[in-house]
């Protein structure tokens, strides 16, 4: 039986036809087969929440006609396939948000009615949606936000027809609190503080969900006089009106409003001095003594929240510019946490994530990567999935279906970033091979005697960007290899002993229009002494990252990174098969090999050369040394770069497995507040620093990331500090994300 279709609206917009609303959709739910376009149901339900904002009848008088379109949204929830159910969900909620963040709108508690839509069980979803929904306010100085907020306020002490109205209410609070919008909800709070505290005079007819959102802003306002000023004349019939019932509801909630004044107080008199905290104490002495009838616990878990003005005035310069509110992980690809666990990394390295997103996005590749940090920033989910990123980043001679170095990827990385710099992204063609036209310019570490190569000075002794087949853990800047395939470069000026350093040097090597190498990039001196004729020999070489090999050591005594340090700097005999060709004494001699760091990077990068070659096997084996990583480490540098020499950890990538080509790689970063995070694959949990020194055997730190204490990172990019393309992206991704997410809770 086919349904006559009603005009729910006349023609004259300002008068609603509540009956012919009530006639149809009693005629649609009596239709148990019949199902309507999606498209019609969507301007039905639209039409639906326009007629309940306008309405001016009450509970009541609406019973019925409130029960009817309960019944019918329900049943369009359920009965829809799910690729039209999360559709005509999000236009219910596009519209029922429009309609209550218009600031020139009074729209009727009523209009509640339409969040039976969404799963009251499921806060997590609920959450979610107003994170959306929030993100998607755009309106001049948070002025629609200010609207939905106090509207919601309205209704949650006027309206009690609504189960859900309390559990929305707070995950719009919620994702304000995300989203850093301190300074409307303190406005908006403070506003309707009265009525809201009110609210809990007749705690009989209060809801629990209620109760919790009056709870939750009184905690946060603890710290505001305004927002004590308002509720001074009422704390004290409230809680002689809690305190009458006896019920478990009305006694916990008497504790929790009692537990927060007393806070409250307490600490709006420790700011005082004598004089003025007398005053104090007079002005709200009927407060005081009022707590102290009632015997604060002090135990509240609500005085544990973070009070809104105590971090409006820390973010102050932050204000309404949110900064990212969830850990993002990323989803591994197979095999692909070599990579995920470096862009954790870098992603941690703000002043370097920042400059891609702000400075980078006309690129070819650093567009992608600034993409994926600042959807990474600002995700409204949890995970990623970084197909895109990774389609057009992983290096050429990487196969899927391997285990690969992370410390080889950071150095293709760097090559492929390096290269295309100063190009433009626009009509650019990503199916076709990169061409890397950066030269890998870093030196190896100092040699062991087995990897020297006589009659070679250290100035030709260059490595070779990774390949196939010879490729060592640990390389970003090459590792240590056999260099007869590689070009010699032309010797560098020989020094006598008695010249300074610093007089070697004609030109800096360092690419003063390369950002990477103004981020990681640093020279290292490498000098070799004859100890014939005393001559030196003197090169300087650019590396990204130190590559620390461990020395011998006797049993049960520690290794530190520190101590790597020094001993990849300390001094090297070169006898026996390792002599050095004197170019003054025209023949082979023994001699003394020694690096310094001359130029120090802002980012400092150390791999620990866990891996080695088994000559006999072929094949990669992993040491299992023990090691204490330094939370600060000083580099041996010249004289003139000491004020410059001191770095702190900041991140971790660690290998778990006893084989390069085997095992598992994850990061442990540091972010923006100094708390630490785990980040494997798509699982981000807590964590701290000290999780470096206490690993099992198997899990080492691999790559360490320092930052030189001297480099002011900044803050974190909120999202409207972004370029325009990159916000519609994020915005894009979130709209999917919350789409898929309404779509599965409707299952």
């Amino acid at each position: 039986m086919a349904v006559k279709k009603h005009e729910l609206v006349h023609d004259n917009r300002t008068q609603l036809d509540l009956t012919a609303l009530a006639q149809y959709l009693e005629l649609m739910n009596e239709q148990h087969n019949y199902l309507p376009s999606p498209n019609e149901i969507i301007r039905c339900c639209q039409d639906i929440v326009k007629c309940l904002a306008r309405s001016t009848s009450n509970e009541e008088e609406l019973y019925g006609l409130l029960h009817t379109i309960e019944v019918f949204l329900l049943r369009i929830v359920t009965s829809y396939h799910s690729n039209y159910r999360h559709e005509i969900v999000t236009a219910i909620l596009e519209k029922f948000h429009a309609l209550i963040s218009d600031p020139q709108s009074d729209a009727s508690p009523l209009t509640s009615i339409v969040l039976v839509v969404l799963d009251s069980t499921d806060q997590e979803a609920t959450l979610n949606v107003a994170r959306w929904l929030v993100q998607r306010e755009n309106g001049p100085a948070g002025a629609g936000l200010r609207a939905s907020l106090s509207c919601l306020y309205r209704w949650l002490y006027e309206w009690h027809g609504t189960p859900t109205l309390g559990e929305w209410v707070m995950a719009y609070i919620k994702a304000l609190e995300e989203y850093e919008h301190f300074d409307i909800l303190i406005e908006v709070s403070v506003d309707n503080l009265t009525p809201l505290y009110l609210a809990m005079d007749e705690p009989i007819a209060l809801r629990q969900s209620v109760a919790d959102v009056i709870v939750h802003i009184l905690a946060s306002l603890r710290e505001s006089t305004e927002a004590l000023d308002k509720i001074a004349p009422h704390v004290g019939h409230v809680l002689v009106n809690l305190a009458a019932d006896s019920g478990q509801f009305s006694r916990q909630l008497l504790q929790n409003v009692v537990d927060i004044l007393t806070a409250s107080v307490d600490h709006l008199q420790s700011a005082l001095r004598a004089e003025a905290r007398d005053l104090f104490k007079n002005k709200y002495a009927d407060v005081i003594l009022c707590l102290e009838r009632h015997m604060a616990s002090r135990t509240c878990r609500y005085t544990q929240l973070s009070p809104w003005k105590a971090r409006n005035q820390c973010l102050t310069s932050m204000m309404d510019s949110p900064t990212p509110k969830n850990k993002i992980g990323l989803l591994n690809l197979g095999n692909t946490c070599y990579m995920n666990s470096v862009i954790q990394a870098l992603l941690a390295t703000r002043q370097f994530s920042s400059h891609v997103i702000l400075r980078m996005n006309g690129a070819p590749y650093w567009s992608k990567m600034g993409i994926l940090f600042a959807q990474m920033m600002h995700c409204s989910g949890t995970k990623l999935n970084p197909q895109e990123f990774f389609t057009v980043f992983k290096p050429p001679f990487f196969t899927s279906d391997h285990q690969h170095d992370s410390s080889e990827f950071l150095g293709y990385l760097f090559e492929l970033l390096q290269s295309y710099e100063h190009q433009s992204d626009r009509n650019f063609d990503y199916s076709r091979p990169a061409v890397l036209t950066g030269r890998t310019r870093a030196i190896a570490a100092p040699s062991t005697s087995s990897d020297y190569n006589p009659g070679e000075s250290a100035s030709s002794r260059r490595s070779v960007s990774p390949r196939p087949g010879n490729s060592v853990a640990g390389s970003s800047s090459g590792a240590k290899r056999s260099l007869h395939n590689e070009a010699i470069a032309p010797p560098k000026k020989r020094l006598r002993y008695a010249q300074s350093w610093q007089d070697s040097v004609s030109s800096n090597p360092l690419r003063r229009d390369s950002y990477i190498d103004n981020m990681f990039a640093g020279v290292l001196l490498t000098r070799i002494e004859c100890t014939e004729c005393h001559s030196s020999s003197l090169s300087r070489d650019v590396f990204r990252d130190l590559q620390l090999a461990f020395p011998e050591k006797p049993d049960g005594c520690q290794h530190n990174v520190q101590n790597l340090l020094e001993f990849y700097c300390s001094k090297e005999r070169l006898s026996g098969d390792n002599q050095y060709k004197c170019h003054d004494c025209g023949e082979l001699r023994d001699a003394e090999r020694s690096v310094v760091i001359e130029t120090t990077p802002k980012y400092l990068i150390l791999v620990l050369k866990y891996f080695k070659f088994d000559p006999k096997m072929h094949v990669q084996t992993k040491l299992m040394h023990s090691i204490y990583h330094n939370h600060t480490v000083t580099l041996p540098t010249v004289r003139s770069q000491a004020e410059h020499s001191t770095y702190s950890l900041y991140a971790a990538v660690i290998h778990t497995g006893t084989t390069i080509d085997s095992g598992h790689y994850y990061t442990l970063a540091k972010d923006f507040r100094d708390e630490w995070h785990l980040y494997n694959d798509d699982i981000v949990t807590v964590s701290e620093e000290t999780h470096l020194n206490h690993l099992q055997n198997a899990s080492t730190p691999y790559i360490l990331f320092y930052r030189r204490t001297d480099i002011d990172e900044g803050k974190v990019l909120s999202l409207q500090e972004m370029p325009q393309k990159v916000q519609d992206l994020v915005l894009r991704e979130n709209d999917s994300y919350v789409e898929q997410q309404v779509r599965v809770s409707h299952q």
